[in-house]
């Protein structure tokens, strides 16, 4: 890959992660989401299906984020990661929604698997000594 598609495509991967980081912020502090998943999810599986967007967004976010911005400070990044997870918990309350410490190590655990994908995804790609 040339440097110029290299930065293009660095590029690209971050207006994908802020795009997301400010959709998944936005449907975080509105109450249609909630409305949408009682809706079309059995209730039984609400808390499944909860923990498990939790995990997967910020898996996902994680992911863009590293890809995006290759030379940034990991543990830097990886703290405002979850920071803003906690953040969100805690306006939460103030628009309607149920905020919740526990979501917050749901967030925690998508940001570990976000950064085991791309260390491993290294570690395939990565040429043979």
């Amino acid at each position: 890959m040339s440097i110029t598609s290299s930065l293009l495509f660095c590029r690209t991967v971050r207006i994908f992660f802020w795009l997301l980081l400010i959709a998944a912020s936005i449907a975080m502090l509105r109450p249609e989401p909630i409305q949408i998943r009682n809706e079309l999810v059995p209730e039984e599986a609400w808390f499944h299906a909860a923990k498990a967007f939790h995990i997967a967004g910020y898996a996902l976010l994680t992911a863009l984020a590293l890809t995006g911005y290759p030379k940034a400070n990991t543990k830097l990044m990886l703290a405002g990661m979850l920071a803003h997870g906690g953040l969100i918990e805690l306006i939460q309350p103030h628009v309607g929604r149920n905020g919740s410490i526990s979501d917050v190590g749901f967030d925690a655990l998508g940001i570990l698997l976000g950064l085991a994908f791309i260390y491993w995804m290294l570690r395939v790609r990565a040429p043979a000594p």
